[in-house]
């Protein structure tokens, strides 16, 4: 949990006991340095000498002197800074030089970094996972779905990029790719430009019914709550009544537009949320203000990586009756930080405050998985913590080769079903006509635990997949990724009872078993 950067605070410095002298002055250190009080006059002298930080300068000193293996003074005031944010035991206290000051600002305010891709390995094959609205891969022309054949000239088969891979970790001001895109069927070269663009909050967004929306907030940043009421806005005037709100994998933010994101559900004035602070000061309470949809029916999807201004959201809505919680037990991340600049190469991240729930609990560290689990928070509804598989996946325990080779299979059915402008508009009939294909293109042998139907229902929806994705049909893919997604249909089912989530979009796959 963050607070706003804004909130920054400034010491300018110019010599290295000047650096001293501020960090000595911080109240966080006080209680380290009181320790060292004796009573009586030894109790006058060790004060003498800890005022100023005159002891550790003096040992600074000393070690430029003396020591066999020294280091310059800048650096060794670093390292002493360092061990002493180590001995707090805050998992979450860091000493930030200006790259990863940059970054950590950046992250709260919702600046992208990196190209805005992700990546998925499976057996030989690279592909896209996901691009980024309005990112340097998108403006690019990347697709989702597009296969890698070479990055920067180096052939997949030599790279190290690996699935899940972040763009913004590789170097450069810029990147070549070699893609391999339907339906044409051929090798096309692109180059991102890197450069800094805004990260989405709302990552993804559409109706799972007439009458139920969804939408993935994958981050807490900056107007968040603004890019959410404009989803769901977006949403009802498309005839959604009810909502299901997935908060999986995200890692929270800033704790204020947490609270802004909550009070878009809650009647205008109750508790969100308080900060408690040090020496058992009155916590500070944040109301809800700007409340829309006080009464719309919410599920809320929850995971071990739903953290910190995330699960603020979470249980401010199950603790006013706005919501019921879906999913795995939370990460447990009941604190908040604050940057305090102490130059301009070096700010200090501290754990702040703890912040309380509606009803006034704080939250544990999550410990242990699935049904074992403590700390976080508990959803109503328990699910195990792997609730949900990729829909482009293939399971883990094939051979490199039989993977490489399935995709290929697909690939090249979904090739030939986008040339001859097979239906997309009942998926049902699409999986039909793509499984009674691919049953003629079974191979001979199978590696043990494969048979031909499991083999021809993975093929099967990796074709299916394929062609939705160049078609673009993100809410089509929405759906169908229903039937690979536990948690996702019991908050379908918590908001429609009755609605069978496999009718949403009809197919003989739904009753084969979900890949893990």
């Amino acid at each position: 949990m963050r607070t706003t950067p804004d909130s920054t605070t400034r010491h300018r410095l110019t010599t290295p006991h000047k650096v001293l002298g501020s960090l000595a002055g911080i109240a966080l250190f006080g209680a380290v340095f009181a320790l060292g009080a004796r009573v009586g006059g030894d109790r006058v002298r060790a004060r003498d000498e800890w005022v100023g930080g005159q002891l550790l300068s003096t040992a600074i000193d000393s070690v430029q002197a003396n020591a066999l293996d020294s280091l310059p003074s800048d650096e060794l005031i670093r390292r002493a800074v360092s061990g002493m944010l180590r001995e707090l035991h805050d998992p979450y206290a860091a000493l930030l030089r200006p790259d990863g000051y940059k970054t950590y600002r950046g992250s709260l305010l919702g600046e992208g970094q990196g190209m805005g891709l992700s990546l998925r390995r499976q057996g030989g094959v690279l592909s896209v996972r996901r691009v980024a609205q309005g990112s340097p891969a998108a403006k690019a022309g990347i697709h989702r779905g597009d296969r890698v054949l070479a990055w920067n000239g180096i052939p997949v088969s030599e790279s190290r990029l690996r699935a899940g891979a972040d763009s913004s970790r590789v170097q450069g001001d810029h990147t070549e790719l070699l893609l391999w895109r339907a339906p044409l069927g051929d090798s096309i070269r692109v180059t991102v430009h890197r450069s800094t663009w805004h990260t989405p909050a709302v990552t993804e967004s559409g109706l799972l019914s007439d009458s139920v929306g969804y939408v993935r907030l994958a981050s807490i940043t900056q107007h968040a709550a603004d890019e959410l009421q404009g989803a769901v806005s977006s949403l009802t005037r498309r005839g959604a009544r009810s909502l299901v709100l997935d908060l999986r994998g995200n890692g929270g933010g800033l704790f204020e537009e947490g609270v802004n994101v909550a009070a878009l559900f809650l009647p205008n004035n109750v508790v969100v949320a308080s900060l408690a602070g040090r020496g058992g000061a009155t916590p500070q309470v944040y109301r809800a203000h700007g409340s829309r949809w006080p009464s719309m029916p919410l599920t809320v999807l929850v995971d071990a990586g739903t953290a910190s201004a995330a699960e603020v959201i979470a249980a401010a809505l199950r603790e006013h009756d706005r919501a019921l919680l879906v999913g795995a037990p939370t990460y447990g991340k009941g604190v908040v930080q604050r940057v305090v600049r102490l130059s301009p190469e070096l700010s200090l991240r501290l754990t702040t405050a703890r912040w309380l729930t509606p009803m006034g609990h704080s939250l544990a560290r999550r410990q242990g998985s699935g049904s074992m689990a403590t700390g976080g928070l508990l959803p109503d509804v328990l699910l195990d913590d792997a609730a949900w598989s990729d829909p482009s996946g293939v399971p883990r325990e094939w051979p490199a080769a039989t993977i490489t080779a399935v995709i290929a299979a697909a690939d090249s059915m979904a090739l030939i079903g986008l040339r001859d402008e097979w239906t997309t508009t009942s998926v049902a009939t699409l999986e039909a006509r793509l499984r009674s294909e691919l049953s003629k293109q079974i191979p001979r042998r199978f590696p043990s635990g494969i048979g031909p139907a499991r083999w021809v229902g993975v093929a099967t929806r990796l074709a299916t997949v394929r062609m939705l994705e160049v078609h673009g049909m993100d809410e089509a893919l929405l759906r169908y990724a229903m039937r690979e997604d536990d948690a996702l249909r019991a908050g379908l089912e918590v908001l429609a009872p009755g609605l069978d989530a496999m009718r949403v979009i009809p197919s003989e796959l739904a009753r084969a078993a979900p890949v893990r």
